[in-house]
């Protein structure tokens, strides 16, 4: 996923995302997948704004269902 080119990273990293947000069960694996791979990790995220970074992302999408 990591040297794909960067479309097919958005794409893989949404889909890792999702599985973690919508699947209770998957989250922590995907989580874990997240931060082995990097992906996304220093993308510059505005004020405000999730990053993109699919560990990030699944925690702050996870909290604000939560609330």
């Amino acid at each position: 996923m990591k040297n794909a080119p960067d479309r097919l990273q958005w794409a893989m990293n949404t889909c890792l995302a999702r599985i973690g947000i919508d699947h209770a069960d998957h989250r922590a694996r995907a989580i874990t997948i997240g931060e082995r791979l990097g992906v996304l990790k220093d993308y510059p995220a505005p004020p405000g704004c999730t990053s993109p970074y699919a560990p990030t992302w699944i925690g702050e999408m996870v909290r604000r269902q939560a609330g």
